[in-house]
């Protein structure tokens, strides 16, 4: 289901699929974020065919779910739901305060953009295992977890040990 959220300031029309898409899961999570990426975009220019980006909000808009982690902190590795990518959780924090939104959209064939991922808080480098992996993956969640606060996960892929 194509749902369309706005305009870019050059005029190009962003749209989200809120069944089969990342993005979708996040706003129906967080039906808010319909309203802040109708503002953001209305005031973004966007061009080229893959775009990742955060974007300061200029005011707090939410909770950044991805925080630093030390030694100290209990780590666990886990699939969410309808996910084959092991994820690094820590349960012993809680989410940052923040102003950023980040978005990820891809150029369709008629010059439209979707959204296939947006959450509230910084750009991160794709997760370990994920086939958007980087040489920045590894380092960056070597050191960095998701808050694990209600987060549906699959139970049988629970682990201390990291999968990658």
């Amino acid at each position: 289901m194509k749902h369309t959220i706005g305009q870019t300031n050059n005029g190009v029309t962003l749209y989200v699929d809120l069944i089969n898409s990342q993005a979708g899961v996040q706003i129906a999570r967080q039906p808010y974020m319909l309203a802040l990426l109708k503002e953001l975009i209305g005031r973004t220019v966007i061009t080229g065919k893959e775009l990742q980006f955060d974007q300061d909000m200029g005011r707090p808009v939410g909770h950044e779910s991805i925080v630093e982690t030390t030694e100290a902190d209990a780590i666990i590795y886990a699939q969410k739901l309808k996910d084959d990518v092991y994820t690094r959780f820590v349960k012993n924090a809680k989410p940052d305060q923040t102003q950023f939104v980040t978005l990820i959209l891809q150029k369709d064939a008629d010059d439209s953009y979707e959204l296939i991922d947006t959450w509230i808080g910084r750009l991160s480098p794709p997760r370990p295992g994920s086939k958007y992996e980087n040489a920045e993956s590894k380092v960056y969640w070597a050191t960095h977890a998701y808050v694990l606060d209600g987060e549906p996960v699959q139970s049988k892929s629970i682990t201390k040990v990291c999968p990658y």
